[in-house]
């Protein structure tokens, strides 16, 4: 239902168009925006959206997300900063000469060439830098900000993935010959024929054992020629025990942390109720794609939405105590325009009472090096 009645829009949070407590809550006085301030407003080209309009003093606590262009991960694998050169004659066999390289460009003179002898000592560069530190690197490009009240329910979940594997005696052996077959094959086949033959002798001298690897190798012969047959099935019918799993917990990889946040927003006066309706479009405009319009290839490539870094605080410094985040990606916004279940505006249209929840993604794993840093050091970390 529509609230029209003055008498009604009073009654609802105080809820007015002209309200001067809305005016002099950013500025946390009586006096109205200077002339000044209006010019330095407009000015500026990176939004600034809070919710609620009041003070934030030393003691507030909030939530801070800044809006960053993303920067592409790029493939900048191999020797870093060194750029080879082919100096042969024409026809001959290449010559190459390196140089450490100068803003991408080659570097030709006395103190940019790189010796044979320091060729051999040259890492190469197998991993991809993290978003942070290509932020960090190339420049936050700020696009805006958001100040959000600190959610109910905030926690963090820090994950790695172990998981069960196994190998048993034959698989082990075969990985052993393989290995050394691969430095010396011939040399490799006579050992493992030695030590092959005097553990089959030393094995067959046991009944079970004799009948395990009879069942095994049966098995895998059977297998071979389309049978589907389990060669540890056979083992444990032949012998009633099986192959020693050597079994283990192994660390098989990364997580990926993710974050969901609801808020509630409730508009005490008309100026709070347009601060609400800009940060759900600057967020839900922020987290899609672009179709990549200035670079002339509209509808054949699209472009990454931007990205965000999140962080708690308390009035103007980090928060001491909560965590922090990596960047992240915005993967869901859900907003509710009838937050009490029932359907009730202001006069101006602005529903009464609204929620929002977003549901973020870091772009990156944690890695135990992040703790070290100046950021993971600060109150419990990551």
């Amino acid at each position: 239902m529509a609230v029209q009645d003055p008498r009604e829009i009073a009654r609802l949070r105080g809820y007015s168009g002209v309200s001067k407590v809305a005016e002099t809550a950013v500025t946390g006085d009586d006096q109205k925006p200077t002339q000044q301030s209006r010019a330095q407003n407009t000015q500026s080209k990176t939004p600034i959206l809070r919710y609620p309009l009041k003070r934030i003093d030393d003691s507030s606590d909030y939530l801070c997300i800044k809006i960053l262009d993303y920067e592409k991960v790029g493939l900048n694998i191999g020797a870093t900063g060194i750029v080879q050169e082919d100096v042969s004659q024409n026809g001959q066999d290449p010559v190459y000469e390196y140089y450490k390289s100068k803003d991408g460009k080659l570097n030709r003179n006395n103190e940019g060439k790189i010796t044979n002898e320091e060729i051999g000592n040259i890492k190469l560069n197998l991993g991809i830098e993290s978003a942070k530190t290509r932020l960090e690197k190339r420049g936050e490009k700020i696009k805006g900000f958001i100040y959000l009240p600190v959610p109910q329910n905030i926690q963090d979940t820090t994950s790695v993935t172990w998981g069960e594997d196994s190998l048993d005696p034959l698989a082990a052996f075969g990985l052993s010959f393989g290995a050394d077959a691969l430095k010396d094959p011939g040399d490799a086949v006579r050992k493992y024929f030695q030590l092959g033959g005097k553990a089959l002798n030393d094995l067959f001298q046991d009944d079970a054992a004799k009948s395990a690897l009879t069942a095994a190798v049966a098995g895998q012969a059977f297998g071979a020629l389309g049978g589907n047959v389990s060669t540890t099935g056979l083992v444990a019918r032949a012998t009633g025990a099986v192959f020693n799993p050597n079994m283990e917990l192994l660390f098989q990889g990364v997580n990926i942390r993710s974050f969901s946040f609801n808020f509630n927003f409730v508009a005490r006066s008309s100026r709070e109720g347009e601060e609400i309706k800009k940060i759900i479009r600057e967020l839900k405009k922020s987290m899609t794609p672009t179709k990549n319009v200035q670079s002339g290839l509209e509808g054949i490539f699209i472009g990454a939405p931007k990205v965000f870094q999140l962080e708690y605080r308390k009035g103007n410094t980090s928060h001491p105590f909560l965590n922090r985040f990596l960047p992240m990606a915005l993967t869901n916004v859900s907003v509710n325009y009838t937050g009490s279940n029932t359907y009730a505006t202001y006069w101006d249209g602005t529903p009464v009472h609204m929620t929002m929840q977003l549901d973020f993604q870091e772009l990156n794993p944690l890695y135990t090096e992040d703790y070290d840093t100046a950021d993971g050091q600060i109150g419990v970390g990551y």
